[in-house]
């Protein structure tokens, strides 16, 4: 009996890609409703703030999860080199900007700021130890898609135009999170542009995997500090 363990895709050419978008679309919606119910259960006001290495042991497990239901996806991935030295940059704008840059930054003063703002307003260091593991579980899901498209004979500039619609509208989708139209925008926006390259970084780059994240993580950066500079009392 063919089950979904054993389901090739020569077996039914579309069976295991739909199950597996299936899939990755659960897997990352449990995730967030899985957060933000802990964070609630727990009566935490900041998630990543107040229990970093709880959300950290959190999204490591979805990552690990993910990599063991889509591993027949990527164990097929054959990446360009991959070198230590982009691995080593991406860790130094992380630790230069969470130890440096970030306590730098012009306080925010909430009296300007919007009603109910997003937790990565009040963002210190220790908030972006529980981020990078959300960000490389997300970044499992991206390559499972980017590579389960090229497995069924998409051009690389297809699956960027796909990736750009389906992270634009995931992203949209915060307008159901009582944030503001122009956070909404702006991170929509962002996504688009992301999903757009992201293919390319992944399956036609050197060191791909490596600068992909480097450029989720580095959005947070900029976005961290234009939130910090427009919402200053001296802004």
């Amino acid at each position: 009996m063919t089950t979904w363990a054993t389901l090739s895709d020569g077996d039914r050419p579309y069976a295991r890609p739909i199950i597996d978008i299936l899939m990755i679309g659960v897997l990352w919606s449990v995730s967030s409703f899985g957060y933000y119910e802990i964070k609630d259960a727990a009566g935490l006001p900041n998630g990543y703030k107040d229990a970093p290495l709880l959300f950290s042991a959190y999204y490591l497990g979805f990552t690990v999860l993910a990599a063991l239901l889509f591993q027949h996806r990527l164990r097929k991935w054959q990446p360009l080199a991959h070198g230590v030295l982009p691995i080593l940059a991406v860790i130094g704008m992380m630790a230069v900007f969470t130890l440096v840059v970030l306590p730098a930054l012009p306080e925010i003063d909430l009296s300007i700021a919007p009603l109910d703002p997003p937790e990565f307003v009040f963002a210190n260091a220790v908030y972006y130890v529980p981020k990078s593991f959300e960000i490389l579980f997300q970044q499992v899901l991206i390559l499972t898609i980017v590579l389960l498209f090229s497995a069924l004979g998409w051009q690389t500039p297809q699956i960027g135009v796909l990736t750009a619609i389906l992270f634009g509208l995931f992203h949209l989708s915060l307008i159901f999170n009582d944030v503001t139209a122009f956070y909404v925008a702006r991170f929509t926006i962002a996504a688009i542009c992301f999903g757009a390259i992201v293919p390319s970084l992944m399956l036609a780059t050197h060191n791909g995997a490596t600068l992909s994240y480097g450029l989720h993580w580095g959005f947070y950066v900029a976005d961290n500090i234009f939130t910090h500079l427009i919402l200053s009392s001296s802004s």
